[in-house]
C-alpha cells in the first residue's frame, strides 16, 4: 500500500533512510541438559522482538520499498502536449522498489495515432542520485547540453545547473527527498512487443521526468533527436478507492 517512509527507522534503514537489507535478529536461547531438566545455569537472553521490530528488520528482503505515491499498482493521470495538440496519459506502474532501486510500468497514450488510437509502451527508469545514476544521461543520442536544457525546466534541478556534470559533484537521492528526479524509456509495445514501428508515432526516445512528493505529481518532458522537442508531460496520482484481495482455500 501507499506508505510514507520519510521517517526512518531505527534498526532497518541505512544513513540515506532507505530500509536495509542486511540487518539480521540475533536471539540467544536457553540450554537444557540432554535429560531435559534446566541446567540451573543463568542464561542471558534477548527479549524477543515485537512485530514491528521484525518487519522493519526482516521484511525488507522480500517486499520492495515504494516511496510515497510511487509504488507497485500506483496509477497517474493526465496530458502530453506539444504546445498546439494535448493526449490523455495514464501510467500504471507495474513494480517499484527504491531499495534496488527499480522503477518500471505501462504507458498508455490515447488518440496519437489512427493506426493504434489507445498505444501502451513498457517502459523503465533510471532514478538519479541511486543506482549509480546521475543527472548525465550520456546515451540515447543525449548530450550535457541537452540534459542541462532538459534538466533546466524543473525548478527543483536549478541548484545544480552549474555543477551537475563537475566531476566533483555527486547527487545523492535520500527517502526524506521532496523531489525524485528519473529518465523514463519507452521499450517495446504492449502487448505486441515485436512491434517495432507506429505510424505517426515513436518511442525511441525517453523522458527527463519529476516526481514532487508533496504534490503527488509527475512532469515530464520528451526527448528524441527527429521529435517534435519539449512535449511535456503532466501527471496526477489517481487516489485507490479500492484494493485488490485474494483468499487461500
Amino acid at each position: 500500500d501507499n506508505t510514507d517512509y520519510h521517517s526512518s527507522n531505527e534498526q532497518g534503514a541505512d544513513e540515506d533512510g532507505w530500509p536495509a537489507y542486511d540487518e539480521e535478529l540475533q536471539f540467544a536461547m536457553d540450554s537444557d541438559d540432554d535429560d531435559g531438566e534446566a541446567s540451573g545455569a543463568e542464561v542471558s537472553c534477548e527479549p524477543l522482538p515485537t512485530p514491528e521490530q521484525l518487519i522493519e528488520t526482516q521484511s525488507w528482503s522480500t517486499w520492495p520499498t515504494p516511496c510515497h505515491d510511487l509504488y507497485s499498482g500506483s496509477r497517474f493521470s493526465g496530458t502530453q502536449s506539444n504546445g498546439t495538440r494535448s493526449y490523455i496519459v495514464t501510467v500504471s506502474l507495474k513494480y517499484v522498489d527504491m531499495g534496488v532501486p527499480e522503477l518500471c510500468g505501462h504507458f498508455t497514450i490515447c488518440g496519437l495515432t489512427s493506426e493504434l488510437p489507445k498505444l501502451t509502451t513498457f517502459f523503465d527508469a533510471q532514478i538519479v542520485g541511486a543506482g549509480g545514476h546521475s543527472f548525465i544521461t550520456n546515451q540515447w543520442d543525449a548530450s550535457i547540453d541537452t540534459d542541462r536544457t532538459h534538466w533546466d525546466f524543473f525548478a527543483a534541478f536549478r541548484p545544480y545547473r552549474n555543477r551537475f556534470d563537475s566531476r566533483d559533484f555527486a547527487y545523492r537521492l535520500t527517502s526524506s527527498d521532496r523531489y525524485v528526479f528519473m529518465r523514463w524509456k519507452e521499450r517495446f509495445v504492449v502487448p505486441n512487443y515485436k512491434l517495432s514501428r507506429i505510424n505517426g508515432a515513436s518511442y525511441e526516445g525517453f523522458y527527463y521526468a519529476c516526481y514532487d512528493r508533496e504534490e503527488g505529481s509527475i512532469t515530464g518532458y520528451y526527448f528524441h533527436k527527429d521529435s517534435d522537442h519539449y512535449q511535456c508531460l503532466k501527471l496526477s496520482h489517481m487516489r485507490q478507492t479500492s484494493f485488490s484481495h485474494f483468499e487461500l482455500a
